[in-house]
């Protein structure tokens, strides 16, 4: 069974790579999309975020892939013949927007959405919280949310 694992990864967190480490145990072939979304800043590029997912995700090999995809997600799902969507939910509040998105993907390309909740030591990891860090110079705090070597590359960025 495929799967997708889409997000926008602005950037890849220790959060989302704990989902998808505990992901490639339940499906044969994981791709890692990283989505385009014309409503949103981005403080990285896509080929910049799609290197850092690369990095962080360097010791999973054969069972992913990682694509940079700047259509529609559904679109991309369909036309790949994905059987299922993956999320991480770290509480109510995101499952609030993930209900809403899990209705609209299963008219849309008829594709199941499963929910997985991330190890108790990244509750509270986010993008958001690694880019209030990178864009306040707190480099140190960020390291605490992303691979060792991605924060290298986002450095040197």
């Amino acid at each position: 069974m495929r799967a997708i694992y889409p997000g926008s990864f602005d950037p890849f967190t220790l959060g989302h790579l704990n989902i998808l480490e505990r992901a490639v145990r339940l499906f044969d072939h994981i791709d890692i999309v990283v989505a385009g979304n014309r409503s949103k800043q981005y403080m990285f590029t896509a080929d910049q975020r799609y290197r850092i997912v690369q990095l962080s995700t360097e010791h999973i090999t054969n069972s992913i892939s990682v694509v940079s995809f700047p259509g529609i997600v559904a679109d991309y799902i369909k036309d790949n013949k994905i059987d299922v969507i993956i999320r991480g939910i770290r509480g109510s509040s995101d499952l609030d927007y993930e209900i809403k998105l899990e209705q609209y993907n299963r008219k849309a390309c008829f594709a199941e959405t499963i929910y997985l909740t991330p190890g108790t030591e990244h509750l509270n990891t986010s993008s958001t919280l690694v880019r209030m860090f990178l864009q306040t110079n707190k480099p140190e705090l960020a390291a605490e949310y992303v691979t060792p070597n991605a924060l290298d590359y986002i450095m040197q960025a």
